[in-house]
């Protein structure tokens, strides 16, 4: 099956924080969090996160960002709202006020996509990309009608929740992708790889405190559980979703990875077996950690920076509550 990514744009806040603020605002809630770990893990948990800022919702919410971020990508890839044949919104974290009112369906109506297929999921966190990729190709080869879609994220941390120590800080933002089946044009998805490990779900989960929604970090699961199998996973998906194309590491041209912190960056980067410097700059920086949205991001600036030439090889790969692992091959 021939589909590409023919479109992908993202939206930030104008409002913004500094990394700093937030972990002295929230300095009680990550004090908390990190009091079982060693005071050595406490110590690491705070360095080598490479985020400055964060951008945060204000005037504009989730949903205000999805329909920028969906707009720009319809009219990136050069067609109506009419065209899309299925949206499928994956948002993690959308705010409190609409955790139960997926955005595909508003979406449809507001760009006009009067017989899109609305379908909706929240779990996955950073690597939900992955599923929705690979939920919207099941769809397009079961249903030859189906030869657009629109996959969406909008996500914002609940109130007081910014810090996620010892994995991150939260910024907000969204995206939109659009992959097509005919005529188009962008980098031809070859593969999609994801697994679940559905006893960790609970390491970063969201649940409910005196009535408000918060993100709670178990940091002794991620600590002894999740991270000796972290970059294994991510590891093992990379080599399953590149043997299938009879193709090895070294074939890859850019490797677009998380936003999580540098030290995560770094991890991955070593996995891969790149040198110091070796993954394209991102504005990881002035945004903070996006969830989905991270590799949407940087996606969208090496393109703009016209890092990406034709035929060149392409491997997006992210990890995520759920707990999720995921990757994505193309060919531009």
């Amino acid at each position: 099956m021939n589909v590409r990514i023919a479109a992908a744009a993202y939206a930030v806040p104008d409002d913004g924080d500094t990394v700093e603020a937030v972990l002295e605002r929230e300095k009680d809630r990550v004090e908390a969090t990190l009091t079982p770990l060693s005071p050595k893990a406490r110590q690491k948990a705070a360095e080598g996160l490479g985020l400055s800022r964060v951008r945060v919702c204000g005037g504009k919410q989730p949903y205000d960002l999805v329909l920028e971020a969906a707009s720009t990508a319809i009219a990136e890839a050069g067609i109506n709202a009419q065209d899309i044949n299925l949206i499928l919104d994956y948002s993690t974290f959308p705010g409190e006020n609409s955790q139960y009112l997926p955005f595909a369906h508003k979406l449809s109506a507001d760009l006009g996509a009067e017989t899109s297929l609305n379908l909706s999921f929240k779990s996955g966190g950073c690597a939900a990309l992955h599923l929705a990729i690979k939920t919207a190709l099941g769809w397009m080869s079961t249903d030859e009608s189906i030869q657009i879609a629109l996959l969406v994220t909008g996500d914002t941390a609940p109130h007081g929740s910014r810090s996620l120590l010892p994995v991150t800080v939260q910024g907000d933002a969204a995206s939109a992708v659009i992959l097509r089946r005919e005529g188009a044009e962008g980098p031809l998805v070859l593969g999609v790889e994801a697994m679940t490990l559905g006893h960790l779900h609970d390491a970063i989960a969201l649940v409910k405190t005196n009535g408000h929604l918060e993100i709670k970090v178990d940091a002794a699961c991620m600590e002894n559980e999740v991270m000796p199998v972290y970059y294994l996973n991510l590891f093992w998906l990379v080599q399953k979703v590149l043997a299938a194309s009879s193709l090895s590491l070294n074939n890859i041209d850019h490797f677009i990875y998380s936003n999580i912190s540098q030290r995560d960056r770094d991890g991955f980067r070593r996995m891969v077996g790149l040198p110091e410097g070796g993954l394209p700059s991102t504005p990881m920086a002035e945004y903070g950690h996006t969830f989905a949205s991270d590799l949407v991001i940087n996606y969208v600036h090496l393109q703009r920076d016209g890092g990406i030439r034709p035929g060149q090889l392409l491997l997006f790969a992210s990890a995520g509550i759920g707990f999720t692992w995921g990757v994505t091959l193309a060919r531009a």
